[in-house]
């Protein structure tokens, strides 16, 4: 795009998807940076430099001239902290922090379709008045290096030489003799040891053994107690020389380049790739799949009376080499659209600790399973409703340290949030310890708000009112609380994603929110059975076993129909019926039932027949298209018919919904 373009063009999604990486890598440095206003890691501050330094950039490609000059000014105060020119206080990480808002605003001033944002005063002015006193004229540091090798350094280079000597911390030369062919693996390798043992301030060029080798010259601040010769040996150098306080020169006891040269050369980095190209790539990866299974049909077909066995094997291995490959595509194209589940818990943390300050709360978030990936359309839909989840935990949920300590809890609060995958669902669980949820309590607020009326029975669920439009039981309004909107909305966003929310709470103890939500795409082992004219697909997990069932084998237990499944006797259904589809006529002898569970509840389905296992790319239906609750989403079978796919808890669910089949189970 041209200077001057309209942000609103064509390449807005590309600058608002590039903003938003930049400003989480942002705030990801400076959280980083907490408590570390004595000897800020360089590293962070650098990184930190470096992405509002890529926002001004990219702001200024778009022509949003505002988002660029309020990033320039941000820019000039990291550059003075990283230079020595503004003490690291906590009141400068402040002040960092308030410019980070600010950028943040602008884009999401764009996002919601503004052209041209821009802040009233210019933030350099903002950021000036709250550093009154922390800006300082550097003091020169005498050279404390051999004057060939300091004549080498950049201003920022000096400047870190003289922070180490300053600090007293030892400087020393690391020095590298690589084979050509490797010297890439081996100098990313000696970088990454000695950034890991402390600073690595720069790296320079030697002088190398011969021609066909290359050297390199790393200089490093270490803390004093550093032993050098195991450093070089991590690193493979040929030698480590401390030129400036430190441990002894002990040189290692042998170059060690062989890790480094057996190591082969990878590419490591990231590439941003628009999701609808993602998108189109795995719908390629189940075309693929689909054709695959077609061509092993009609080859077994083919093969089946060819005379030539030495042909038969050879086509029969070639097709098992193509199995393999297409197998291993589907799920490799689908891991494309995931991301770590981090990039959305580390934003409800950030949230959770502002939420917390501005409510007097103590406590604190614990998240497990950041190592789940989720699709990232996915994690972008969840932020909303998890962030309303989260507020009402520390609203609601957790007590004020005053009221913890009475009721013999520790002062501190916890709110733990857990991630784990199960089938083609993502559950996500919010727990906390606070004073939990009576049921009663809740009935009785309803009906004086006018939300149940008086001749409206109690619910079997309590907690379903929670999710009510204009429930709360707050007692006045505040940031967080008091309107009437809030859990209302929760329900709303997961609905729109074929989600669930369950509610669990012990008055005293503590409330838990269990959030479930199907994959936006999944490619899932299934078992399709056809129901009349339809057919249909299970996630395998999901079943339990397939039999064909004779009349004998059912029974009556509290008025339901069972099917006597080994020792006990689990709920049974015609899934036609469930779904309101028109049976097929004119059966007779064994029927085809599924047992399928979910959790703790089983029950038992007659279909009219079971037509096999595939992996299936299951696709969610367009909002706009009516279904059943139970149907999740779509998939093409083999044969180019389409199934759709049955959302496991949501069909035990209605089976259970009746009286009898609760009982019965």
């Amino acid at each position: 795009m041209s200077r001057g373009q309209a942000p609103g063009g064509p390449f807005s999604k590309e600058f608002l998807a590039e903003a938003e990486m930049l400003l989480e890598e942002a705030v990801t440095c400076i959280d980083g940076l907490d408590g570390e206003t004595d000897d800020p890691s360089p590293s962070k501050v650098n990184a930190l430099f470096r992405a509002v330094h890529s926002l001004k950039g990219v702001a200024g490609m778009v022509g949003l001239t505002g988002i660029a000059e309020a990033a320039h000014d941000l820019e000039t105060l990291l550059d003075d902290v990283r230079m020595g020119r503004v003490v690291p206080t906590s009141a400068a990480f402040a002040a960092i922090r308030g410019g980070l808002t600010a950028l943040s605003s602008l884009v999401d001033r764009v996002a919601a379709g503004e052209e041209a944002p821009s802040l009233g005063e210019r933030l350099r002015t903002r950021l000036d008045a709250t550093l009154v006193g922390a800006r300082q004229e550097p003091v020169p540091e005498a050279p404390v290096l051999p004057p060939d090798l300091d004549a080498s350094l950049s201003d920022y280079e000096r400047h870190r030489v003289g922070e180490a000597a300053r600090r007293a911390k030892g400087l020393v030369l690391v020095d590298l003799d690589l084979d050509f062919d490797s010297f890439d693996t081996g100098l990313r390798t000696a970088m990454a040891e000695s950034s890991a043992a402390g600073e690595l301030i720069g790296t320079f060029p030697g002088t190398a053994s011969d021609p066909s080798r290359m050297a390199f010259r790393l200089l490093v601040a270490l803390p004093p107690d550093t032993d050098t010769a195991a450093l070089g040996e991590r690193c493979g150098a040929r030698r480590v020389i401390v030129v400036r306080g430190g441990a002894r020169p002990v040189p290692p006891p042998a170059p060690v380049r062989q890790a480094a040269e057996a190591a082969p050369h990878v590419a490591k980095g990231v590439v941003r790739v628009p999701l609808d190209k993602v998108a189109a790539l795995v719908d390629l990866a189940g075309d693929l799949a689909l054709t695959r299974g077609a061509l092993g049909r009609a080859l077994r077909r083919a093969l089946a009376g060819a005379p030539d066995r030495s042909a038969r094997y050879e086509a029969q291995r070639a097709f098992a080499q193509l199995d393999r490959l297409v197998s291993a595509l589907g799920p490799t194209a689908l891991s494309l659209r995931l991301v770590p589940v981090e990039t959305l818990t580390s934003r409800l943390g950030r949230a959770f600790t502002r939420a917390a300050a501005a409510l007097g709360k103590e406590a604190d978030f614990v998240v497990h399973g950041v190592e789940t990936e989720i699709d990232k359309v996915l994690a972008d839909e969840l932020a909303d409703p998890l962030l309303h989840i989260v507020r009402n935990a520390l609203d609601h949920g957790v007590e004020s340290p005053d009221a913890r300590l009475a009721a013999g809890k520790p002062r501190r609060g916890r709110v733990a949030m857990t991630v784990a995958p199960r089938g083609r669902e993502v559950v996500l669980t919010f727990s906390d310890d606070g004073r939990g949820i009576d049921r009663n309590a809740i009935v009785k607020r309803a009906r004086e708000t006018g939300l149940l009326s008086s001749k409206e029975p109690d619910p079997r669920d309590p907690f379903s009112l929670l999710f009510r439009p204009g429930f709360s039981t707050a007692e006045a309004v505040t940031e967080f609380s008091g309107r009437g909107v809030g859990l209302d909305v929760v329900a709303e966003a997961l609905a729109r994603l074929g989600g669930r929310v369950r509610v669990r709470s012990t008055p005293g103890s503590g409330t838990t929110f269990e959030v479930a939500v199907p994959m936006t795409l999944v490619l899932l082992e299934s078992l399709v059975v056809r129901v009349g004219d339809l057919r249909l697909a299970l996630p395998g997990e999901n079943v339990v076993r397939t039999l064909q069932a004779r009349p004998d084998d059912t029974e009556l237990v509290g008025g339901t129909p069972c099917l006597r499944d080994g020792d006990r006797a689990v709920p049974l259904a015609r899934l036609d019926r469930l779904l309101g589809l028109t049976p097929r006529g004119g059966r007779t002898g064994p029927e085809s039932v599924v047992v399928a569970e979910d959790g703790e509840r089983v029950a038992a389905f007659v279909v009219d027949s079971v037509e096999g296992v595939w992996d299936l790319l299951v696709k969610p239906l367009a909002d706009s298209v009516p279904r059943l609750r139970e149907i999740s989403g779509a998939a093409e079978v083999p044969g180019g018919e389409v199934a759709l796919a049955l959302d496991p808890g949501a069909l035990l669910a209605r089976v259970y919904a009746s009286t009898q089949a609760g009982r019965a189970a």
